[in-house]
């Protein structure tokens, strides 16, 4: 939620569900977060090990050898169900009043 600059559950709650879904849209066409920073990690070690070890083209490791590529990742395309959404608020709601 930090992402879209949410910081408390007020917000969320407040945020339009045309806004989640395209907020959805975004993050499936331009993939962010841990995943991405793995996935450049794994951009780098995959060239490094590929130098440093001499591999022929045939041999060479790819980042998906290393990583999931985030931007293969299956994600749902549709809004989400009203009881999925129900769900994750009320769990949000209990993060958020601990």
């Amino acid at each position: 939620m930090h992402q879209l600059g949410i910081r408390t559950y007020a917000e969320f709650e407040a945020l339009p569900a045309t806004d989640i879904d395209h907020w959805r849209h975004f993050f499936r066409v331009e993939p962010a977060g841990y995943l991405v920073d793995n996935w450049r990690a794994g951009v780098a070690a995959a060239a490094i090990i590929n130098v440093t070890a001499r591999l022929k083209r045939h041999e060479q490791l790819k980042p998906s050898d290393l990583y999931a590529n985030p931007h293969n990742m299956q994600i749902s395309s549709g809004p989400a169900s009203v009881k999925a959404a129900r769900g994750l608020m009320a769990s949000l709601k209990a993060s958020y009043s601990k």
